[in-house]
This record gives C-alpha cells, sequence and structure tokens, in this order.
C-alpha cells in the first residue's frame, strides 16, 4: 500500500500567483502506479500529478495561491485519497467479475 511519507517533509513552491506542493510517498513507487494515479487525478479534476525519481516518488499539485483555506483542504484531502484509488486499480481484477460488468451493462442497453 502506497503511503505518504509523514518522516519526510513536503516541498511548498510560490511561482508567480500560484503554489505547488510536493509531497512524499514512502517506499518505491512504479511508473505504472504514476500513471494510474495521474489519470485518475486527471479524471476527478484533482491538479495532481505523480512524479518518480531515483529513490523517491512525490505526488506534485498545483493551485492558484488565492485559493481558500477550505478548498485547499478539500484539494488536499482528494490528492490523498487518490492514492488509495490508485493502488486499488493496481489489485488485479477477477475476469468472471469483470466479464458480468460488461454482460450487465450491455443488458441495460438491450433494454
Amino acid at each position: 500500500m502506497t503511503e505518504i511519507d509523514v518522516a519526510a517533509e513536503i516541498d511548498i513552491v510560490w511561482q508567480e500567483h500560484q503554489v505547488t506542493v510536493r509531497i512524499p510517498l514512502a517506499g518505491q513507487v512504479t511508473q505504472d502506479w504514476c500513471r494510474r494515479y495521474q489519470a485518475l487525478a486527471h479524471s476527478k479534476d484533482v491538479p495532481a500529478r505523480a512524479e518518480e525519481h531515483p529513490g523517491r516518488c512525490w505526488v506534485v499539485v498545483t493551485m492558484p495561491g488565492s485559493t481558500g483555506r477550505s478548498d485547499v483542504s478539500a484539494t488536499m484531502d482528494a490528492v490523498r485519497d487518490l492514492i488509495a484509488e490508485a493502488d486499488a486499480d493496481e489489485e488485479p481484477q477477477d475476469p468472471e467479475e469483470t466479464t458480468a460488468a460488461i454482460r450487465e451493462w450491455w443488458a441495460q442497453q438491450r433494454g
């Protein structure tokens, strides 16, 4: 399970009117996991991406510097929650379950 490395420090960088936060992750994270995280973030309109560097993976969040406190908290919570979702997507799917979902969808299409 991928986790935020709470023993490490975050990086906060201001550029013009936006802020970028780099949140360190614990342990090794694969490129596939980074791609899943970014795809989830994009699909849910969360301004985050995963960056893999030698020895460390980071979740990077960029938002306007004028973002209000409650929106910052909501965004950061969403960023954290996507970590668990990216992990869950890594678990192999049961082919029978996938087939059943496809057949259910098809039955709905047919009325």
